[in-house]
Formats: C-alpha cells, structure tokens, sequence
C-alpha cells in the first residue's frame, strides 16, 4: 500500500566530479565547494566506505586508497543530508535529506524519489535515520516511517501519525529484532509486529511511562536485547519483556549508538565508548578525534565521523584522517578577492549580534585548490589583503584586528590601537583597503571607523549620531567617501564620510536625505562607474554622490527586486550587476533594466537560495556565491580588463567535437572588440568583451556549428589603438 504518490527519474552520475579539482572550469560551468570536515553520517560495503557532508558525499575506495566526490553538480536533489546507507543485497546506496526527498545511487546511476511532492504534510519532512532489513529500508522521518523497497525502489508504506491518539509522533531512528521493530521517539519507544498492519497507530505498543517517557535519541539491538539511549536519563536495556536502566551513561547527552556483533558503540558528551555489555566501557581516544558525531565499525576497523576532522579511521593501524579538498568550518558569511584568491569567513555574530565563538578559519581557495589557516582570534568576520606585502588582515568580533604579515602575527586592539570595546569585546565587523590605508569598523562604539595607514598611524571618526556607531559593511567610491552601511537592528542606513573634509552625511529612506527604497541596508558596493549601489530589503539603489537622493532602476515595468531583501551585490568586469537574495542570484546588465540569469536551487547547482555573500575572481571571472548551506561558484563571462592587452588566452583550445560550451578569449584590453574569422578572412563571428574576456559559442551568425579548421580572432580596443592576434582550432 502507498500512502503517498511520488515521482523519480534517472541521472548519469560521474565520480568523480569532472570539475571539482580542476584549476580553471569553463565558461558556464559550476562547481561545488563541499567542506568535508564535518561528516555526520557514514555507511559502508564490500568496496566503499561513503562519508556524507551537508551538501556532499565523500566515497573511499577500499583497493586503490582513492577518494571520490559527488554533490548536486552530480545529480544529487535533496536539501541538506541527514542520513545514508548502504545496502550490501542491492549495492545500493540510500541518501536521505531534510526535506523528505531520497536518492538512491545504484550502478553509477541516480534514482531520486520524493514521495511527500503531493502530500498534504505540513510540518517537517526530515528523515532522520535508515535502517535496511532484508528487502525492506526504514526510513525514521519527522511525522513516521517511510517502508521503501528495495529491489522496487519505490515506497512501499506510510506509516504515519503513530502518537497515542493518532497524532504527529517524530520518529528518530529503528531496529528490528526478531519479528518486531522498535522506534526510537520524541516520546519513549515504539514497538509493532511486522506482520501486523502499522498503519494504524493504535496497533504499536508505546514505552512512554516513567523515565521511558522522555525523548529517545535511537535504538540497537545487540546481543538480542534492545537498548534505548534517552538523553539526560542514560542507556536503557529492554529484554525479557522488562526495561532495565544500565549504571553507565546516566545522565548523559548521546549523539549516536550503533552496535556490532561484539560490542556497543556509543558516542555521548563528545566521547566515544566501547561497551560489550559488562564491565566498564572502554574509551576510543585519538588526538584527530575531536567532535564525534557518528561511528560504525567495519572489517574490525573504526570509521568516525567527526565535527572537525572530517571521516577517520584506523584501517591502516594509527587513526587518520580522509578529507577530499574543499573549505574547513561552517559555511562561509563572507568572501573576499585580492590577488587571484579567493578567501572565505563563516562570520563571528548572530542575528541577534551575538558572538558565536567560531574558531577564526580563514578558507584560501587558490589554483583550482583550497587551504586552510586559524587566526588567533575567533569570530572573524571579514578579510583584508595587502598583496604588495602580503599581509593579510582579519577582523574579529571577539577581539579587533589581527595583522598576519608572513607569519608575524599582532593583535590590535583596545590597549595598542584606538579600536574600542563596546563593553563586552573590541568587535571588528568590516575592512575596506584604500590607497591612504585600510578601513577598520569598530562596532557599538563612539568612533565607528577608524584608517590604518601605511605608516602604522591612526585616523579615528566619531559617530555624528547614534545610528553610526554600528557600521557592518563598508564600501569606498573613487571620490574619496567612506560608504558605512549601519546595522538595520539598530536603526539602519548608511553613514557617508568625507575624509578630505571630515564631513559626513546620514543617508535615510527620507526623501531629500537618501530616499533609499528602505532603511534596512544590507550591503553597498561601487561600480565601474563609480556608482555607489545598495542592496536593502526592499530592493536595490544606487547613487551618484551622497548629496543627492539615489536613483532606482526599472526592471520589468517595476523598481528592480523591490519585493527581495538584496543581501550582497558584486561588480563583474562588464559592470553588470550580480545580486544575492533569498530568492537565488541574479545577473543584471550594467544599469540593472536587463536580466541575463536568475538561478535558483530549481535550475542550478546552488545549493541554497538563500545567499549571504558573493564575489568575484576578477582574474578568471568565475563568481562564487556564499549560501547558508555552503558555497558553489560559476564560470561568468566578464573578466577585469586592462588598458592594454595582456597574454590572450583561449581555452579550450582546440575545441573538440564533446565540447559543447562556451569559448573563453581572456587576457583583453577592456571592452574589446572582437572579431572571428575563418583562415581566408571571411567573418564568422563578432562580439565586445565583457571587461577583459571575450566568448563565442563556437556557431557563426546562421547558428551554425563551426567547422573543422583553424580560425583567427582580431580584437582591439573600441578606439582602435591597441590590438591583438590569436588562432582557435575546432576539431569536430
């Protein structure tokens, strides 16, 4: 019987992922930047060992030591994973996610079934746990137990609404032992034949009397009997048709219990115990386990997933760690670009401004890799580069600034700077590097901005009124302003600061001082122009000069994204617009009246559409977006151009007959005209570069694809005085 109706379909899958760990990706591509270090769910088989991420699934190939990685770029549909498992029967593999959606990878193929698309189930969808019984998985969710068949692969049974009266009962995970299953849930344990009809609730038996009458964290069997970890109460055995409460684990906090052939595997209070049923437990102790989250045991051999470290085993004798490339820590808040890197923060405060006590990782992502360095100070909640001496500063909220230059590190803060403390902390929430130093926000204090100069001195601005003591972004126009967006918490707008003349201005939503589309701004950036725009949550701005009142462009016979909070803005080497909401990204052309994308986690690899952040390599143009659930970027098509031709490249190149893309013309002067001829001059194709790169869909004005053979670019700049000569060959 099926309680719901669902959909599936079948996708090629390629492991490992084609671009993951490539330098450069072309035009119109993705990729996904999956951080491995915190792995919350493991399964294993004959050839694998699969470790699973929020947004990814690592594979260990048990022969050749290798490791694989495959994410949404794959094929993978759900949100964020909560669950996996492999059946060793079907050589399936079974992922599960928090919005009720399963993909099952089989034979290098994905199958995805979303049997809650036409339900009537208003609250969470979740699936927390999967258990596989002979032809049978259960999977524990939120509102019951999906029974799915395997060999099938489709949903056998719903069984739903299990609580006393028929109501919504959260389901944590199952056993089975004997002819029964056991639930672990959000009220006691459950217990039903499974010969029975579990559709109806009232034929489960309920533990939920006494100390049982608490929330259940899981169950296992073990040794024949059924033990049920209840936090805050310990470790219960069921056996004989009694419960009995162990003299271990009282009182404790339990992230997961598994159990082998031998012995009781149980992670609690952030440590791993070893328990064969009498006698004391015995702890599994390494210096990379820092964060256990999830253990099996598989051919004697441990498989830990930790918080921190990523998958660890000690299958070749001392525990190491296997950690595919990609950032370490929570999902960045903040990304910055200086010099061809790309560096990434997960932020240092809440919603509510309060600190999060982060370990202070600062993401690298250089040449296609991604590395990983800890400032001495936490919470850091943006970057700043000095490529010429190679300094890198970090703000935090929990501390001030630190100063990195080539491993020489200084702290600068209340006692060695004119940062001030608002009373608990020196928080530090934005840098702006300018020609005449480098801008630091102080938050929550009487001088709001402060410039660090080249020669180690001081420039401090007081807050002309409340508002401006709480800047969290800044943005600099050529003109030599100071653009301080202000906490929308607080009151909200933008403090403008003229550092020549000392003066400053207060820019509103009231007409004649701003007339910003609303008070709330959450970011601010200068164009090519010298345009200053403003991301608020009522739309997108931008203004000339902070004397006048700003303008709003008209896309679609409306003010551009006037119903969207616009959380981030940035400026490709076209000047055309990329702006981040919880609706996705959007791509406008330079005055923001034209869209040219709007991708959403619908029709995209995002993996959210909620964005926090973007930016942009303005060597390779590819853009890279910052999302509550982690960070993917795309192949844009503009590049920073130059006033002089650089060292043209072209890739690919050649253009074979499996490449379907888009050809990139990089290294131009910016804005060049470009033109593509066959080898006896006759024009083929013609276009302006985007900034400093210039693409061609390999077709000619008929769109057709263009033939075997080599062809000539001419670019050069709009006014002629600069030129420059390439060849592309398309073999097909």
């Amino acid at each position: 019987m099926k309680d719901f109706r669902y959909f599936f379909c079948w996708a090629a899958v390629l492991l490992p992922t084609l671009w993951a760990t490539a330098q450069d990706i072309p035009l119109g591509t993705w990729r996904v930047h999956a951080s491995f270090h915190a792995i919350a769910a493991i399964t294993a088989d004959d050839a694998h060992v699969y470790g699973a991420s929020a947004n990814a699934i690592m594979i260990f190939a048990r022969e050749d030591k290798s490791l694989s990685v495959i994410s949404k770029l794959d094929g993978l549909h759900g949100g964020t994973i909560t669950a996996i498992q492999a059946d060793a029967t079907t050589k399936q593999l079974l992922i599960a996610y928090d919005d009720g959606v399963i993909d099952i990878l089989w034979n290098n193929t994905l199958k995805t079934l979303d049997p809650l698309r036409q339900s009537t189930i208003t609250g969470s969808r979740r699936i927390n746990h999967i258990l596989v019984q002979g032809s049978l998985a259960y999977l524990s969710t939120d509102f019951g137990v999906l029974v799915l068949d395997l060999p099938r692969a489709e949903v056998k049974e719903t069984w739903r609404d299990l609580g006393n009266t028929g109501n919504t009962l959260k389901i944590n995970a199952a056993a089975v032992r004997e002819d029964s299953i056991f639930l672990a849930t959000e009220k006691g344990v459950l217990a039903g034949r499974v010969s029975s009809n579990l559709l109806d609730f009232r034929n489960w038996r309920h533990f939920d009397s006494g100390e049982l009458n608490a929330a259940a964290k899981t169950v296992a069997i073990f040794q024949g009997s059924l033990y049920a970890a209840l936090d805050t109460h310990g470790l219960y055995r069921y056996t004989a048709g009694s419960w009995i409460k162990e003299s271990i684990f009282a009182g404790s906090t339990f992230q997961a219990v598994s159990a082998t052939s031998e012995a009781l595997l149980v992670i609690e209070s952030g440590k791993i115990w070893r328990f064969t049923g009498t006698g004391e437990p015995t702890p599994i102790t390494d210096v990379l386990i820092q964060q256990p989250l999830t253990l099996a045991e598989n051919r004697g051999k441990y498989w830990i997933g930790d918080g921190l470290n990523g998958l660890l085993s000690d299958d070749t004798g001392a525990f190491q760690q296997y950690l595919p490339n990609g950032p370490a820590g929570p999902p960045a808040s903040r990304l910055t670009y200086a010099g061809g890197v790309i560096y990434a923060v997960s932020g240092g405060y809440s919603a509510a401004r309060q600190p999060l006590n982060r370990a202070g990782i600062i993401n690298k992502f250089e040449q296609g890799t991604w590395s990983a360095t800890t400032a001495t100070l936490p919470d850091i909640t943006d970057v700043a580069v000095d490529i010429h001496t190679s300094t890198v500063y970090a703000a935090s909220f929990q501390g001030g600034l630190e100063v990195n230059q080539g491993g020489n590190i200084k702290v600068l803060a209340a006692g060695n700077s004119p940062l001030k403390s608002d009373g608990t902390a020196v928080k530090v929430t934005a840098l702006a590097p300018a020609t005449e130093g480098l801008w630091v926000a102080n938050y929550g204090t009487s001088t709001p901005l402060h410039l660090l100069k080249p020669d180690n001195t001081w420039e401090s601005v007081t807050a002309p009124f409340a508002a401006a003591r709480y800047p969290i972004d800044l943005a600099l126009d050529p003109f030599g302003y100071v653009w301080a967006v202000l906490d929308p918490e607080v009151d909200g707008g933008i403090l403008v600061y003229d550092l020549a003349t000392g003066g400053s201005e207060y820019i509103t939503e009231t007409a004649g001082s701003g007339a910003l589309p609303n008070r709330s701004v959450l970011t601010a950036v200068t164009d090519r122009d010298g345009l200053v725009w403003t991301g608020t949550a009522a739309g997108v701005s931008y203004f000339f000069d902070p004397t006048n009142d700003a303008s709003r462009p008209i896309f679609e016979s409306r003010f551009l994204l006037r119903d969207d909070q616009v959380t981030s803005i940035a400026i490709d080497g076209g000047n055309r617009k990329w702006m981040g909401t919880s609706r996705g990204v959007w791509l406008f052309n330079p005055t923001g009246e034209a869209l040219v994308h709007h991708f959403t986690t619908a029709n995209s690899p995002l993996l959210s559409d909620n964005i926090l952040d973007i930016e942009i390599n303005a060597q390779t143009g590819e853009v890279f977006f910052a999302t509550d659930k982690g960070l993917v970027s795309f192949r844009g098509d503009a590049t920073e151009g130059t006033a002089v031709f650089q060292q043209v490249k072209i890739f690919p190149n050649p253009v074979t007959s499996a490449f379907m893309g888009t050809v990139a013309i990089n290294g131009l002067a910016t804005d060049a005209v470009v033109k593509i001829t066959d080898i006896s001059g006759k024009m083929v194709w013609q276009t302006q570069a985007q900034g400093g790169t210039a693409s061609w869909n390999v077709q000619d004005y008929h769109g057709k694809r263009a033939a075997t053979g080599i062809y000539l670019v001419f670019a050069s700049t709009p006014d002629g005085s600069e030129s420059a000569v390439g060849k592309i060959a398309v073999i097909d």
